[in-house]
């Protein structure tokens, strides 16, 4: 038996706050879920414009923002991160439809181009490697549409 076994792992306690926003998430993806989908996209993202900016991480994209585009003014940054909220808010709504989601539908929410080189490379039987810098739900379909294995960084 090696060593490694008999380590124990100690996890803190739940907090009771722990409890209350993982009841306050599950609500509101079970609200979402009840919603139409462009109507719960609409408000997952105004949801979040509204919240977003007051969280820290905001603070860390404005930082960030104006470290990497100095020429930008306050008031674009803000649009900047003002616009990332309402992507995070929009996607966290849309997740409990993503089964309604179509990506190979003709005028469907997801557009896809240059796909005829994965149906070659499939059809060929040719290993292929794809490569994102994100791993969104309409991305992580378009792989698994075409039999790839999605593979999330360590």
């Amino acid at each position: 038996m090696s060593a490694i076994s008999h380590r124990r792992h100690h996890f803190p306690p739940v907090r009771f706050t722990d409890r209350l926003e993982a009841w306050g998430a599950a609500s509101l993806f079970c609200g979402f879920k009840l919603l139409p989908l462009d109507c719960a996209s609409a408000l997952g993202g105004a949801l979040a414009r509204w919240i977003g900016p007051f969280l820290g991480v905001s603070k860390h994209a404005r930082r960030n923002i104006s470290r990497a585009f100095p020429e930008l003014s306050e008031t674009e940054i803000a649009r900047v991160v003002a616009g990332m909220c309402d992507n995070l808010g929009r996607l966290a709504a849309e997740y409990p439809h993503l089964r309604k989601i179509r990506v190979f539908e003709p005028g469907g929410r997801v557009e896809t181009h240059g796909f005829e080189h994965v149906d070659r490379a499939v059809a060929a039987g040719r290993r292929m490697i794809v490569f994102s810098g994100l791993q969104a739900p309409e991305q992580r379909s378009l792989t698994e549409a075409a039999g790839v294995a999605p593979v999330a960084p360590e």
